[in-house]
């Protein structure tokens, strides 16, 4: 009996120090989650193209819209160009005053600067979107991929600077995806439906009307 109760007293010892012991330290196996890399930016092949120095989208004030040409008595053709008001842009581009084209048309850059100027229209390539204004409301106008309800218009499926319109009325050009938006106007009067025969083909001066929103 004396060997047994020595050797429960012996257990009773380890067991009251193991209790008084520091506790083991845990350790996190966890693995710490690796960042995830942002996406490269796609550069812009027209501002590549375009060069220096590159307009400011922020600067693009609209279109200036003419008409390019008449092909008919009930048809004409509207052109539309990308606006830059920025004084010193337009000094360093070779124009004088606040506003100007992207630049000179005999510029090899001039239509790539219009590209990254204008943006992507909802007809899928560069340049404006366009609209006829019919009792105060911008309809779109129609185009070979894309669905519009303008009545007197059609997109050039080649160009989306050209537009083909058929009656006299309001019809507006606006930035694409990519640009600030902006817009430039052109109204076409009932008088300029009635051209005589010999003056079809003509480019008169001023027969698209500025007129604001």
């Amino acid at each position: 009996m004396r060997h047994i109760s020595v050797a429960l007293i012996g257990l009773l010892l380890l067991n009251g120090c193991g209790g008084s012991g520091t506790p083991p330290t845990v350790v996190n196996m966890t693995p710490t989650p690796t960042p995830t890399a942002e996406p490269t930016a796609t550069p812009n092949p027209f501002a590549a193209a375009c060069g220096q120095p590159l307009p400011n989208i922020a600067d693009m004030y609209g279109f200036g819209i003419k008409v390019q040409l008449e092909p008919s008595v009930r048809r004409k053709i509207l052109n539309a160009n990308p606006l830059v008001r920025n004084t010193e842009y337009c000094s360093l581009v070779g124009f004088g005053g606040r506003f100007c084209e992207t630049r000179f048309e005999t510029n090899s850059g001039r239509v790539s600067c219009d590209h990254y100027l204008s943006g992507i229209s909802d007809e899928g390539g560069p340049g404006p979107t366009w609209y006829q204004v019919v009792n105060g409301q911008r309809l779109r106008c129609p185009g070979p991929s894309s669905p519009g309800d303008a009545p007197h218009c059609q997109l050039k499926a080649e160009n989306q600077y050209l537009l083909d319109v058929y009656q006299p009325g309001k019809y507006v050009a606006c930035g694409g995806k990519g640009s600030n938006g902006s817009c430039g106007v052109c109204v076409l009067e009932e008088a300029d439906y009635e051209t005589p025969a010999d003056a079809i083909g003509s480019r008169r001066p001023g027969l698209c009307i500025l007129e604001g929103e």
